[in-house]
Order: structure tokens, then sequence, then C-alpha cells
């Protein structure tokens, strides 16, 4: 090879070589930052905080098992993927508020809407206003008309209303809501026996709210009926054979934190229906603000020993048992006459 063929080629060579190596430069200087941020924030994300409020004892062993059901749900969410940590405190409301500081949701499992007194309920207003998250539960969702249509209403969507709302036990086959990440890994029927309260109060009756949605419905017929109990009335009887909202949500998309509802956990048992538990599970980190995992919060399966931990009032050689296929076959109770007056 001559030299002047060698000095042409390198010529050529050198010029080509600072070209790839500016644009690889560029490249890096244009892509590897935004994809090193990227992975930062992955990795240093924090997680969002969650904190789980359990009421004090009001039933007999395995039912409204506030705590044991707390507990049962903080540790399935501590132990997933999603990018959660969550904290229970049980009986009552924390004395020092610094508790809910940093806090990204808090979820009430308590009786009587959580028997909040002011101070409780305009820290909390004030909280979810700020972008934080709120969640009811079972007869969490159930405070004084004044306090439903002043919080409840505007926090979650819907409540539950004495005089409209409806208390029986049932056997609902729950459809969760396929197109919201709540609804994350779950099949199309979720069934389950519990005291599973319907025709919730809304904010919005005539369904003019763009921001309300039912994350889970069900409907209840006579046949599914077990127990009419103390709270029926005509309503519920006029709401046969139309799907209710058991699990509702509010997302006002204005910087005020998601709301949810939901009328399940009556039966300490029903935790250990992985759906059930899974749909609970969804509803806790979606209201908290996190990403619920494409096939919907994982958990280990409940024995019947995780079960019967930390109950509020244990009885001697009588374990709450795991659910059966018994307890959704069993037979209706009659239909009341006059459920207008069936309170007297």
């Amino acid at each position: 090879m001559s030299s002047h063929q060698t000095r042409k080629r390198t010529s050529l060579w050198i010029p080509l070589t600072l070209v790839l190596g500016c644009a690889l430069i560029m490249a890096g200087y244009v892509l590897g930052p935004r994809a090193q941020a990227k992975e930062d924030t992955t990795v240093t994300q924090a997680k969002k905080k969650i904190l789980l409020i359990a009421g004090p004892p009001s039933h007999g062993n395995g039912e409204h098992e506030f705590r044991a059901g707390c507990m049962l749900l903080a540790d399935a969410l501590n132990k997933s993927t999603a990018n959660v940590e969550a904290k229970v405190h049980w009986y009552g409301w924390p004395k020092d508020l610094s508790a809910f500081d940093g806090v990204d949701a808090v979820i009430v499992y308590a009786d009587a809407g959580g028997k909040m007194n002011e101070q409780i309920q305009e820290l909390l207003d004030t909280k979810v206003k700020k972008g934080m998250g709120i969640m009811f539960m079972h007869y969490g969702v159930h405070p004084t008309k004044e306090v439903g249509e002043k919080y409840f209403g505007p926090w979650t969507g819907a409540y539950f209303e004495t005089g409209w709302s409806v208390n029986p036990h049932w056997i609902a086959d729950m459809t969760a809501k396929q197109d919201h990440p709540v609804g994350n890994g779950l099949p199309n029927k979720i069934t389950a026996y519990d005291e599973f309260y319907y025709n919730m109060r809304k904010l919005h009756p005539k369904g003019d709210c763009d921001c309300c949605m039912d994350l889970a419905v069900a409907t209840p017929t006579p046949e599914k009926i077990v127990r009419y109990i103390n709270l029926w009335n005509e309503h519920g009887d006029a709401c046969f054979g139309t799907p209710q909202g058991l699990m509702w949500a509010r997302e006002p998309g204005n910087g005020q934190g998601r709301g949810v509802g939901f009328v399940g956990g009556h039966y300490h048992r029903n935790w250990a229906i992985d759906d059930f538990r899974k749909l609970t599970l969804n509803a806790i980190v979606w209201v908290a603000g996190a990403e619920v995992p494409k096939d919907g919060v994982q958990s280990e399966k409940i024995t019947e020993e995780k079960l019967n931990e930390n109950l509020d009032r244990p009885v001697k050689d009588k374990p709450i048992k795991l659910p059966t296929d018994a307890l959704l076959k069993q037979k209706p109770m009659k239909r009341p006459e006059d459920p207008k007056n069936y309170r007297r």
C-alpha cells in the first residue's frame, strides 16, 4: 500500500471518528442524564406512608376485628412489591397528631365513621384538601348525617345514611372495575358472605360527578339475603335487582386526595378470601397515590393461625375458622312484608 493511500484513508478516518465521537457524546449528554434521572427516581422514590386507624372492640369474637384486620392488611402491604409502608394505630385516634405528619393515606376501619371529634375532622379535611388520601371500611362509612354531608361526601363521594341505606347480611357476587388500577389482577366475580351495606347516600345522586365512580358492584336480590337486621327499610327493598356500589371512590384531580369507601369487613374471616383481600389492598395502595401492580397486590395465603392473631376478644378453644363454601349456600331469610316499618 502506498503512503499516499494510507494518508488518504487516515485523513478520512479521523473526521469520521470525530463525528461519531461527537455524536456519542451528544447522545450521552442528551439521553444519559434523562435515563439516569429516571433510574434514580425509581431507586430513590420514597415509599407512600399509610396509617391504618383501628377502632376499639364493639362486637363478639370474629366480628368487627378492626385491630386484627388492620394488622393483617398492613403486614400484607409491607411484604408486597407495592411501594408503600403501612403502620397501624389501634383503639381510637392518636393523641399525638404528629402521627399524621407525612402520611399519604389514612385508612379508617372503625365503628360509626371513626367517631371523629371536631379536631380530627378538621385535621383530616385540611390534609385531604392538600392531597392526602382517605378510605373508610365497613362501619367506618357510617358517620352522622351532618358529618357525612360535610366531610364524607366531599372526601369519598358517598356514605351510609340511617333511614336511607341498609345493612343486610347477604351473599354478594362483586365485580371490580376492570379498567381501573383497583381492578388489577382480579377475576370477573368475587363472591363473599358479609354485612354488605348498600344504597349509599351519594354526593351527586343524579350521577353528574365526573370524578366519582363505583370500584366494585353487586346486585342484591331476595334470594341472596341471609339476614335482614336493624337498619332495613323500604329503600333496600326498592333496590333489589339494581347494581349497588359496595366500593366507591372520588378522585377530584384538583390537588385533593383520593377517597374510597368499602362496606365489607364485618366478618374477620373474609380477609382469608384471596380476591376479597386483594381488592382491598389494591384500593389502599391506589388511595395512597402509589402504583398498583399490574397483577394486583399479591399477598401470602391466610392460614387459620394467621387469622386468629391479634384478636380483641378471642374465645378459648373456639378459633375463627376459614370461610367455607357452606357460607355461600345459606338459605335466604323471609322477605319483610312491611319494610318501611321494619324497625318497629
